[in-house]
């Protein structure tokens, strides 16, 4: 099947190898951010906004990343890509990539949800300058979503071998150096 120039840009840039980088990437964020947290949560003073604008800034990355994962099925039949390159092992990473970006996606939300919830004034739990509330809610949430990277990293790096384990019907030139 002769692949234009056009649809090998497209198929490489949503490939493995690129959601192996951004993963590294965001792992690379994440512990720079929690880092940052430790710092802020060390210091005497109240560091409070600046942790929510931290949390804030990760969870709109995880809401761009999580959306861009979850859409690459659906965008690859939107730019006329599959079927015609659609294969059951690019089915098997568009299941996966579903999977997780609907996760990050909603531990995005839920760590902003968290953390506004945690700084909005209330009677029955007085969390009104709260730092730890904040910190706690932004670790914990970024310890998992680290995970999940890892976790997601992996599954992308040996995606060949777990979905010929899983029946995806993968034979020697099904799957190429483009995006899989």
């Amino acid at each position: 099947m002769k692949q234009s120039l056009r649809h090998t840009i497209v198929l490489a840039s949503m490939g493995r190898s690129v959601m192996l980088l951004i993963n590294l990437l965001l792992i690379l964020i994440i512990v720079s951010v929690m880092i940052e947290l430790i710092e802020l949560f060390m210091t005497p003073r109240n560091d409070m906004r600046e942790m929510m604008e931290m949390c804030k800034g990760i969870a709109i990355i995880l809401y761009g990343y999580g959306t861009f994962l979850e859409v690459r099925g659906p965008f690859m039949k939107h730019v006329k890509l599959y079927p015609r390159f659609a294969t059951p092992f690019r089915d098997w990473i568009d299941d996966l990539c579903h999977k997780y970006g609907i996760f990050l996606i909603l531990l995005g939300l839920a760590q902003e949800v968290l953390v506004h919830l945690a700084l909005i004034p209330n009677r029955l739990l007085n969390s009104v300058g709260e730092e730890m509330t904040v910190f706690a809610i932004c670790v914990c949430i970024q310890v998992l979503v680290a995970t999940l990277l890892i976790r997601l990293s992996y599954m992308l790096s040996r995606a060949k071998s777990l979905a010929a384990a899983v029946g995806a019907g993968i034979a020697g030139n099904e799957v190429n150096s483009y995006a899989e």
